[in-house]
């Protein structure tokens, strides 16, 4: 018979890529036309339905499987027919196809080997060999229309030669998984795009092999067996100094191509080869020539006068660190700025002088005693404001007294009220090691003991600021 089969594809509705297919038809069979003589009729066609699987084998060929099902006249002489037979066959049958990627249409033909039974009796049937032709109209992606007509032979003899038609629905399952690009070397490349299709090779070279894996072909490496960049040819430098191993006399230690690779002596280390070093044998300064600054202050050693301490071109490399104008060595106060006409230490202020004048007579104690009397402290405590404020001044302390009793007890008096003022200051935070005591006793009278204003005056402290070394 002659069968239309619809199947729904996209407009690329070919079969090239498709593996598994599946197809669901009406069948209209003629047992009478053109076998019998009998001229074509409508009526002779009798109706039925099909189902195929269809199995992709590449881009020109499938196989199909149809099973048929019809209710049909057939022939008992070639003129006369017995109405009302379940017809039922099996079919394995081979197309050629054509399909192109740029049409919706794929034609085919067929031809194969079937079986066809009737009344459910499977013996009884007749072999046959249908052959025909279809085409293929693709609608979407899955879905294809077939319009499809054969003609089914038989052996010599038998009545049940016929013509059919379809048209039905061909729907795609999956795709087929099309073949890789030959790839002879197994490298991975595709030998189209293998510049070396017969030895493997990674992509960086484009499939050319790469022994020693620096990225250039072994038919362009002149090292091939030890990896190099490509501006020395695949050639290795170890040391990085320009000239390649195999040229290179100390090819672990960099040095210039005119020394054939090996470094230029440098005696001390310092970076300076010896031919441009100015102190070959202490390491130094580019800047100097290869010469040492120990201190870092930019003066090299030679010609510093403080080698050891950073200092300043004025004093030859001596610091100053006050920022006086006196260098340290000759500064008394070498932390704290003063004129030069004082040491380089700050001068005592006038009211802190009047301050020191003031303590001497204001500075009292209970009679006969060491004791600081309470009205002692405020001046006390103005004097250690002092000590603050002028931290590289020491103090002195110097207690006296009149010339009543013995020289023996106010010897002791004098020191012991001294070592009261001492020991108050350093209550107050002013170290002992900045201050002195020392009693005079009566040797040291600044007026008439034989008067009592006289004595009053002598019974003192003295309070005397100094640096050290004066």
């Amino acid at each position: 018979g002659l069968i239309l089969t619809v199947q729904l594809s996209t407009a690329e509705a070919q079969t090239v890529r498709k593996a598994n297919m599946f197809s669901a038809k009406y069948s209209f069979s003629n047992y009478a036309y053109p076998y019998t003589g009998l001229p074509f009729n409508l009526n002779d066609y009798n109706k039925g339905v099909e189902l195929a699987y269809l199995r992709s084998l590449g881009q020109f060929v499938n196989i199909a499987v149809p099973f048929k099902m019809s209710k049909a006249s057939l022939p008992v002489t070639p003129k006369s027919f017995s109405p009302g037979h379940l017809i039922n066959s099996l079919d394995g049958l081979l197309q050629l196809k054509y399909a192109s990627e740029d049409s919706p249409f794929s034609p085919y033909a067929f031809g194969g080997l079937g079986y066809t039974f009737e009344d459910l009796n499977p013996g009884n049937g007749t072999l046959h060999f249908p052959v025909g032709m279809g085409l293929n109209f693709g609608l979407s992606q899955h879905v294809f229309i077939n319009a499809q007509t054969e003609y089914r032979f038989t052996p010599k003899g038998s009545l049940r030669r016929n013509l059919q038609h379809g048209i039905g629905l061909l729907f795609i399952l999956n795709e087929a998984t099309p073949p890789p690009p030959p790839d002879i070397d197994g490298d991975g490349i595709i030998d189209s795009e293998d510049k070396c299709p017969i030895e493997p090779g990674p992509a960086m070279t484009q499939g050319c092999p790469d022994t020693d894996g620096d990225g250039i072909a072994d038919s362009e490496d002149l090292c091939p067996e030890v990896s190099g960049p490509p501006e020395f040819m695949g050639c290795p430098d170890t040391d990085g100094d320009g000239v390649v191993d195999v040229h290179d006399k100390c090819p672990n230690e960099a040095g210039p191509e005119s020394n054939e690779g090996c470094p230029l002596p440098d005696s001390d280390g310092d970076g300076i080869i010896d031919a441009e070093d100015a102190c070959p044998n202490t390491p130094g300064m580019a800047k100097f020539k290869g010469c040492p600054d120990s201190d870092g202050d930019g003066i090299q050693d030679k010609d510093d006068a403080c080698p050891n301490k950073a200092g300043i071109a004025q004093f030859s490399g001596c610091p100053d660190t006050d920022g006086d104008g006196i260098q340290d060595k000759e500064d008394k106060c070498p932390t704290t700025a003063g004129p030069a006409s004082n040491h380089g230490c700050p001068e005592i202020a006038k009211e802190d002088k009047e301050t020191l004048e003031f303590a001497i007579q204001a500075v009292e104690f209970e009679t006969a005693s060491a004791k600081l009397k309470s009205e002692s402290l405020p001046i006390l405590d103005k004097i250690a404001d002092i000590m603050k404020r002028y931290p590289d001044y020491h103090l002195r302390i110097g207690g006296h007294t009149d010339s009543v009793g013995s020289a023996e007890s106010n010897q002791k008096l004098s020191e012991a009220r001294a070592k009261s003022c001492f020991d108050y200051l350093v209550s107050q935070g002013i170290s002992a090691d900045r201050m002195s005591y020392q009693g005079f006793g009566e040797t040291k009278p600044i007026a008439d003991n034989k008067y009592k204003e006289g004595r009053a005056k002598n019974r003192r402290v003295e309070f005397e600021l100094y640096l050290p070394g004066e």
